[in-house]
């Protein structure tokens, strides 16, 4: 009589679909949790961008904390211009993100030395490739006519 219960529970259909569920799930909860920068304070972003500068640059502790000063007065300025970015239309709002990035990497210029510039330009070359598959796969068939 046990075997008579059990028999459809372990059927081949049913393996598979549990498989095929828990595929699902862990996908997307992996998927879910890849932004590092999400549900943080503009204080830890800081700290992180700090950080891996510290550690790819070789920064000095002075330059560790006007790195900090200035990854800190930028997360705070992000957050709270997120509203405001909502109410302006695309050209605008990637216009202004734009000459915030462009003045940010002035500032940021001005830290750091000569060396430290050059490889950190690097870095960023070396990361472009990286980062194309991330938005671009997203919206690859954006543009495509139906």
């Amino acid at each position: 009589m046990r075997k008579k219960l059990l028999s459809p529970i372990l059927s081949s259909s049913f393996k598979i679909l549990v498989i095929v569920f828990i595929t699902v799930i862990y996908t997307g909860t992996s998927y879910s949790q890849n932004n590092k920068w999400s549900g943080k304070t503009p204080e830890e972003k800081a700290t992180m961008m700090a950080d891996r500068m510290k550690q790819n640059l070789s920064l000095s502790d002075d330059q560790y904390r006007q790195v900090y000063n200035l990854a800190l007065e930028k997360a705070k300025m992000q957050s709270s211009n997120r509203e405001k970015y909502k109410s302006m239309d695309k050209e605008s709002r990637k216009s202004m993100k734009k000459q915030q990035r462009e003045d940010f990497r002035k500032q940021l210029e001005s830290i750091l030395n000569q060396d430290q510039i050059s490889k950190m330009k690097a870095l960023r070359e070396s990361h472009k490739g990286h980062k194309d598959g991330h938005k671009g796969m997203k919206n690859k068939n954006r543009d495509r006519v139906k």
